[in-house]
């Protein structure tokens, strides 16, 4: 089940004066015995801090924090990470908060009173797959949308029309693949946990678009060396935390993109003004 190390961790989210009741004490035996780390945080602020920090697997939540309450609370857990399945432990079987706890991002809940090793291996299980599942979805989804406008699905060659030429991939190869390889790179950080956000250098940036705007590329070929990189990094590393880099990217490629409407408005500038000069 563990993504990012040998030991997955377990966030548990619980008030201090849960510490002695018998599911806090059920909870703790079935983290040693499945080979938990467990991060004890009585508050939804170093919840939130050790969320940021730590590769936490599982979110493991009490309804009844004193710095939040109730389903606000799987929300607010839910606005700080989209990718960690979270269990709710509620009071009583029926709790009329459960149905509403799922519509607001938990994948299970799981009631206090039957919490016992077996039972919460299993919630937290089939709450690790059914958010694995949504997210394969989910990037299975985004990538069919980009490569339906990358040049990939077009017909023609003539994918660059700013500059009249055909796909970049297609006429220089070689080129097209160290693009593929510089936008990696930006993303790599991200990938390997040493950023929590997707960001690059203006001057990297700079960089790779003055290499595709020189080659004649346009906004699909963009798309192209996007989608390529993306392929890549789920390849490369075919864990957890990779899927949401279709997300994070999307603020670079839409940066990059407005650089290359920049490159060529400058370029169109400068070639009228070249023009005009006798």
């Amino acid at each position: 089940m563990n993504v990012h190390s040998q030991r997955p961790q377990l966030l548990l989210l619980m008030p201090d004066d849960s510490a002695d009741t018998q599911w806090a004490r059920e909870l703790a035996g079935a983290a040693e015995r499945d080979n938990y780390d467990v991060l004890h945080v009585p508050l939804l602020a170093a919840a939130a801090q050790a969320l940021r920090s730590h590769p936490v697997d599982v979110v493991v939540l009490d309804l009844r924090l004193p710095d939040c309450q109730g389903v606000d609370t799987v929300k607010a857990v839910r606005r700080i990470t989209r990718e960690v399945p979270i269990v709710v432990l509620t009071s009583t079987e029926d709790d009329p908060l459960a149905p509403d706890c799922l519509v607001a991002g938990a994948q299970d809940c799981l009631p206090k009173t039957e919490l016992r090793a077996q039972s919460l291996r299993r919630a937290i299980g089939y709450a690790v797959t059914r958010i694995r599942e949504a997210q394969v979805r989910e990037l299975q989804d985004s990538l069919a949308h980009y490569r339906a406008l990358s040049s990939a699905t077009l017909g023609t060659s003539v994918t660059a029309t700013m500059a009249g030429h055909g796909a970049v991939a297609q006429r220089q190869p070689e080129l097209f693949g160290r693009l593929v390889r510089s936008y990696y790179a930006l993303l790599e950080p991200y990938l390997v946990h040493l950023t929590d956000r997707v960001a690059a250098a203006p001057s990297a940036l700079e960089v790779l678009i003055t290499s595709l705007g020189d080659a004649g590329g346009g906004p699909r070929d963009l798309l192209d060396v996007h989608v390529a990189a993306l392929d890549q990094a789920l390849a490369v590393h075919a864990d957890a935390r990779a899927r949401p880099i279709v997300y994070e990217s999307r603020l670079l490629a839409l940066q990059m993109m407005g650089l290359l409407v920049d490159y060529y408005r400058v370029g169109h500038r400068r070639r009228t003004l070249e023009e005009s000069t006798p």
